[in-house]
């Protein structure tokens, strides 16, 4: 089974998944990612962070980017702008 790494785009700054999680597949591991992304966007909007997150990129073991989706993209439509 692959393992995939879930990283997180913060104002510019990529914080690296040093473990990753072995998944099936890469659909699955989207999946996770957004899962995982979403998660943060509901904290940052709790604690009213600054730091919001900007993206959630999926890696291989290579560190190849093999997806990034927007933060902005995990919303609701009517909360996007």
């Amino acid at each position: 089974m692959p393992r995939f790494y879930i990283n997180f785009r913060t104002a510019g700054q990529i914080v690296l998944d040093d473990v990753g999680q072995d998944l099936p597949g890469l659909e699955e591991a989207k999946a996770t990612a957004i899962a995982s992304a979403r998660e943060l966007l509901a904290n940052n909007i709790r604690t009213n962070n600054d730091a919001v997150l900007d993206s959630v990129i999926v890696a291989n073991e290579r560190g190849e980017e093999l997806a990034t989706i927007a933060a902005k993209d995990l919303l609701p439509d009517a909360m996007r702008s």
